[in-house]
């Protein structure tokens, strides 16, 4: 009962700081911005608390595909205030918002099929989902940051820029900046991630799963090679801004067809 509750009240919070998001996007409302990060701040509170009360039941946040996801939506809403402090990222609280809905509601609505369970007793399994779910929630805020930069390298080109699209103070220069630093965090999380899970596949059921895992391996490969361009071809060759953006894009769409094969697997 206690579960059911609290993912009423963060699912209705989390819709609230949408709406407000939404508000303070047309009417470039200061009160309505401070409003949005204030409920979205409480969602991300009440999610934390709905899992913690899952767990309490028994029920551990990595015993299934669909607690994953919710886990890593809620982690994805404390990183953004981590990297939006100092910062006007008003665009991305505006993804990172309804982003927690959905995280939240496929948590719980999609969790009771135990078809989707995951042995979360051994201890590689463990650490393999922790590491993806720490890299899958640093690469949703880093695939938010470059979709800001390409929208906001748009308005530019086309001359129809206002700087609320990205929030005050904002420049292509900082959000290139802040994408890098992102990067910088998750392509190191997810390189374990891939290695973690390997490890797991060949431990479950030898070098036959691992065969047969080929499609999420040949992905994961794809999207690993994408998240490490953006810091080589950075380092190497300059090259960043738009092309960095789009080749984290790349590598978060990726991400998006494991996921996706992982449910339709299970």
């Amino acid at each position: 009962m206690t579960v059911l509750v609290l993912f009423i009240l963060a699912a209705l919070t989390y819709a609230a700081a949408s709406l407000a998001y939404g508000v303070e996007r047309s009417g470039d409302s200061e009160r309505a911005r401070h409003l949005a990060q204030v409920l979205l701040a409480i969602a991300g509170v009440l999610h934390f608390a709905e899992i913690g009360a899952q767990s309490a039941g028994g029920e551990h946040p990595f015993g299934s595909v669909w607690r994953v996801i919710s886990f890593g939506a809620m982690i994805t809403v404390g990183l953004f205030f981590v990297i939006a402090r100092g910062r006007s990222l008003t665009s991305l609280g505006a993804i990172i918002a309804p982003l927690g809905l959905v995280g939240l509601v496929l948590g719980q609505a999609l969790d009771a099929d135990t078809a989707t369970r995951i042995p979360a007793s051994v201890g590689l399994t463990r650490l393999h989902i922790g590491l993806a779910t720490a890299g899958l929630a640093v690469f949703i805020l880093a695939a938010g940051v470059a979709a800001i930069y390409l929208a906001m390298e748009q308005r530019l080109r086309s001359r129809k820029f206002k700087p609320t699209a990205g929030g005050p103070g904002i420049s292509l220069t900082g959000l290139d900046r802040l994408h890098h630093r992102v990067m910088m965090a998750a392509t190191p999380i997810f390189t374990l991630a891939m290695v973690t899970g390997v490890l797991w596949i060949i431990q479950a059921g030898g070098l036959v799963t691992l065969r047969e895992r080929w499609f999420e391996i040949l992905i994961g490969g794809v999207a690993w090679l994408a998240s490490v361009a953006v810091l080589a071809l950075r380092a190497a060759l300059g090259i960043r801004g738009r092309r960095a953006a789009l080749l984290t894009l790349v590598a978060f769409a990726c991400t998006v067809v494991i996921l996706a094969s992982y449910g339709v697997r299970a």
